[in-house]
């Protein structure tokens, strides 16, 4: 059989040993929420970033497409109206995109050429 004092202890001491091992636990799941949230926040910016760089490429092609589509026009006397209508959408979408007025004037100058037909 078990003494008194023997059980007294026993008594004392689970109390400490459960919630401990309960603690332990505890502080354990917290960690790993922690980790997850760190974790999450990280697939955050790189997600951020991407799309930032993807708006930068983005708008950098659209300026270049605008660049070569006036020179081209420029260079054949005219542009036509569905190339008129393609220009305006790019235009639009780059500065959409955060563009500058730089291509405002490029693009104006694309307007004030004379509309040629499809061949």
């Amino acid at each position: 059989m078990i003494d008194t004092m023997t059980l007294q202890i026993f008594l004392a001491v689970v109390p400490v040993i459960t919630t401990g091992i309960i603690g332990y636990f505890f502080n354990k799941i917290k960690q790993r929420n922690e980790r997850q949230e760190e974790a999450e926040q990280q697939r955050a910016v790189d997600i951020l970033k991407r799309e930032q760089a993807t708006n930068v490429a983005l708008r950098a092609l659209c300026r270049d497409r605008i660049l070569q589509g006036y020179r081209y026009y420029k260079h054949n006397g005219g542009v036509s109206a569905q190339d008129l209508e393609s220009m305006t959408k790019l235009y639009h979408a780059y500065h959409d995109l955060g563009g500058n007025s730089i291509i405002t004037v490029v693009y104006e100058k694309i307007c004030n050429l004379p509309i040629k037909e499809v061949d």
